[in-house]
């Protein structure tokens, strides 16, 4: 009995002395490191505002598996699913994204948790480019909420150190490469295609219903010729203008060469070099796609041997979500 007494009053003592403790640590928690990366602050930002290239850096990627990637190639609505070990599935998504200055995540852990934001500050300076990433929990309950913010402020910390040392390391090795803002640029020799098409032109208020129309007039002469569509849709922009009017070649593709019907028209893209890029977001934000693909050229001294044309894998008619639809962006060089 006399050890009983002795456990209990261990026991009661320690969990007064937690209570005591809790009552002494804060309600509110922030987190934050930062270091000074020598490199343009461009090259920075694209590190973080792009969740392909976290892989370069990130800290837990050592018990990280099963990454996979969601909605915007970057920026707003970027999103990054995967399993640990530890914590389950998660996921995080890019909230806000100001140019060279803030970037927000919002990180959950699982289904149940409440999500945790994150924020990285880019600022310039003569040595290069200073980055901080910081996290805030605020109103953390008492007590339990305290010991689990005093637990995530030591883990935090040292993970964010870790991660923006690696982030430098990584940075400050590659800043010469060119970098196309996350982009994976490919170049590769495609084989001769066969489609039939349609041209047309109109002002960016009407594209969207005009190439609707001329993709039902494909698919309706193939459809009374029965033949089989091949691949998926294109568009081949023979002059595009964004103010004024473009001018373009729906594209369906064809298992062999077919005739001419009326204005639907046999049309032949030859075997050749083609630079590419896998675009994932809304169309009116695929500029960036596109930019990106010219200077890939550039720098490789190459030339344009042709109008450039998009794929589209997902588009409004698979899904409702735009920040899914995937367009591969072609063009043909020498």
């Amino acid at each position: 009995m006399k050890t009983i007494k002795i456990l209990v009053i261990i026991l009661v003592v320690a969990i007064v002395g937690a209570l005591v403790w809790a009552a002494f640590l804060p309600s509110d928690v922030k987190i934050e490191e930062k270091t000074v990366i020598k490199a343009p602050i461009s090259k920075v930002f694209s590190q973080v505002n792009n969740f392909h290239n976290w892989q370069n850096w990130a800290p837990w990627q050592d018990s990280v598996y099963h990454t996979k990637y969601e909605g915007s190639q970057m920026g707003v609505g970027a999103r990054m699913l995967w399993t640990d070990k530890k914590e389950g599935r998660s996921v995080q998504t890019i909230t806000k994204s100001i140019l060279n200055k803030e970037i927000v995540t919002e990180l959950q852990f699982n289904k149940d948790s409440k999500p945790a934001k994150a924020y990285f500050y880019f600022t310039k300076l003569p040595s290069g480019t200073e980055v901080r990433w910081v996290m805030k929990l605020d109103d953390l309950s008492y007590p339990l909420g305290r010991f689990v913010g005093y637990m995530i402020k030591k883990g935090a910390s040292y993970n964010f150190a870790k991660g923006l040392k690696k982030m430098k390391q990584y940075v400050e090795t590659n800043k010469n490469k060119p970098d196309y803002d996350g982009y994976s640029i490919h170049k590769d020799k495609i084989n001769i295609r066969f489609f039939l098409s349609s041209i047309d032109s109109a002002q960016m208020n009407f594209m969207k219903d005009k190439i609707g129309k001329d993709f039902a007039k494909i698919l309706n002469t193939l459809t009374l010729a029965k033949i089989k569509p091949q691949g998926y849709p294109m568009v081949q922009w023979i002059r595009y203008s964004p103010k004024g009017i473009s001018k373009y070649r729906c594209l369906i593709q064809t298992k062999k060469k077919q005739q001419s019907s009326g204005d639907i028209k046999t049309y032949t893209i030859p075997e050749g070099n083609f630079v590419w890029v896998k675009y994932i977001g809304p169309y009116s934000k695929s500029a960036i796609a596109w930019e990106n693909i010219n200077k890939y050229i550039k720098n490789n001294n190459l030339t344009v041997a042709g109008a450039p044309f998009e794929e589209y894998i997902i588009g409004p008619s698979n899904s409702a979500d735009s920040s899914k639809w995937i367009t591969n962006i072609y063009f043909p060089v020498k």
